[in-house]
């Protein structure tokens, strides 16, 4: 069953790049190293300047936790409770986000047809997560 906490790991670690790679933006806005004039950057820029750090903290918590998560299957240890623990903060954050004024100034009404099914997919991986956890360890003698 390695294989699989190894293919689950990889899909936390993109799940955890994905969560991150906007962080990076909000961080580097925050930063004074991007000065949005215009395109994308400028659409942005009054999210970023409305989130508050206590978020972007949470934020980068939660991925952290599910890089803890990632790094736990891969060494054969528990990591469902990371996995819920960092999925719930990010998902619930992603929620609390999503109702500010600034979020829907930036990207209008949030399709929640997309957030069930991200939901779903997220749920899947919790049940592979718990389903290899309970898979029996072989020796390497070939005998359980």
């Amino acid at each position: 069953m390695i294989w699989l906490r190894v293919v689950l790991a990889v899909a936390l670690l993109l799940q955890a790049v994905s969560s991150g790679l906007p962080l990076v933006a909000f961080v580097a806005y925050r930063l004074g190293l991007i000065h949005p004039t215009s395109g994308p950057a400028a659409t942005m820029a009054p999210l970023w300047r409305a989130t508050p750090a206590w978020q972007l903290a949470v934020w980068l918590l939660a991925i952290l936790v599910l890089l803890a998560a990632a790094f736990s299957l891969v060494l054969r240890r528990s990591a469902l409770l990371l996995y819920i623990v960092a999925i719930v903060a990010n998902f619930g954050l992603q929620q609390l986000m999503q109702r500010s004024d600034a979020y829907r100034q930036v990207f209008g009404a949030a399709t929640p047809g997309f957030d069930y099914a991200r939901l779903a997919i997220l749920a899947l991986v919790g049940v592979l997560i718990w389903w290899v956890e309970q898979q029996p360890a072989r020796r390497k003698g070939g005998l359980p």
